[in-house]
């Protein structure tokens, strides 16, 4: 019982706070978004080589 309230008592975050308060959480999102994005791009594009490799030494 004590541990749930003291997982319930956790403090703030205060970096996300700062970014939040000056406007620049949208860019955090972006970067991340964009770097996901480029993730995913990279691994569908290296399943495709791949699957053309294993056609030609069929």
């Amino acid at each position: 019982m004590h541990m749930i309230r003291f997982l319930q008592q956790a403090p703030p975050v205060e970096m996300a706070d700062a970014l939040r308060a000056n406007g620049k959480i949208g860019v955090v999102v972006a970067v991340v978004a964009v770097i996901f994005a480029g993730l995913v791009a990279y691994l569908t594009w290296l399943d495709l080589r791949l699957r053309k490799a294993e056609k030609s030494a069929r």
